[in-house]
């Protein structure tokens, strides 16, 4: 039997089709959200800013809206022409509500650094667009960012949860990439390892101390092991530890129970709450 990690830092790539599947106004909502852009070889080219920017339109995600079936959502990834770094590329997403008859940009939330790739890769998205009724007429909706890492001996594979508002001509981030899928494992390359994962989903609970519903999120961790025992690989997963926490609505955001931290500090990856992605500004 082989690692059961062993094959999850090969993750699939975001396919093309399926974009454009769900993004037929995407030509017309580049066209107006980066008139200046220019054909590139790699795409559109936007050039300003810190540093020049390109878009493969093939990677922009874009979901019309059932909440708001005049509107589309986009996600659009703005990568660094030109890294002088090998190995290393900075690079922001573009969150968009559109028109969806015309493709108009009617809001648009910029963040920075989202698409940052090092040794840990920024690999896709996708929109969720699941019933976030987050408070009175207001319904959020989700950006699932996914990212892994290059070693095979160390392999490392997270997917985050983003909600966002859009209320009064603007988009807010009212959760700051909650994980809420993460694999972590260490092996010799020859089966003998460890790996822990990391699986969280969230539901709406009840009204808040705000005027915001809570989120209720319902967390399992699993912890294997793989020796190896002649030529068979081996491996071993305990029964899954379930627990729950909640999530509040406070100033702006949702976060967690007073006393808990966000990121664990002591390597236990079961306790780390939001992604490793740092964005510029928050």
């Amino acid at each position: 039997m082989k690692l059961p990690f062993a094959c999850v830092a090969a993750l699939a790539l975001f396919l093309p089709s399926q974009a454009l599947a769900d993004c037929d106004i995407t030509d017309a909502l580049l066209k107006q959200a980066y008139p200046t852009a220019q054909q590139g070889d790699n795409g559109l080219l936007v050039k300003g800013g810190a540093f020049d920017r390109s878009i493969q339109p093939d990677k922009v995600v874009c979901k019309a809206w059932p909440y708001r079936p005049e509107l589309v959502l986009a996600a659009v990834p703005l990568l660094e022409a030109s890294p002088p770094v090998d190995g290393e590329n900075k690079g922001d997403v573009e969150i968009i509500v559109a028109d969806l008859a015309t493709g108009k940009p009617l809001a648009r939330r910029l963040e920075k650094g989202m698409a940052f790739a090092d040794a840990v890769r920024f690999e896709d998205m996708s929109l969720d667009t699941a019933r976030y009724d987050i408070g009175a007429g207001l319904r959020a909706f989700g950006l699932r960012t996914s990212q892994s890492g290059s070693s095979q001996v160390d392999p490392y594979h997270e997917q985050a949860l983003w909600l966002y508002a859009y209320d009064k001509g603007r988009i807010e981030r009212v959760l700051d990439g909650l994980i809420v899928e993460r694999f972590n494992g260490e092996n010799d390359n020859d089966c003998k390892g460890w790996s822990i994962t990391v699986k969280r989903s969230v539901k709406l609970g009840p009204k808040g101390k705000s005027a915001y519903r809570d989120l209720t999120v319902e967390q399992s961790v699993v912890n294997g092991t793989a020796k190896k025992a002649g030529d068979e690989c081996l491996s071993d997963e305990q029964p899954a530890e379930v627990t729950q926490f909640t999530l509040s609505y406070d100033n702006g955001r949702y976060r967690p129970p007073t006393g808990v931290k966000p990121q664990s500090g002591d390597g236990d990856i079961s306790k780390d709450l939001f992604s490793s992605i740092e964005l510029e500004g928050q």
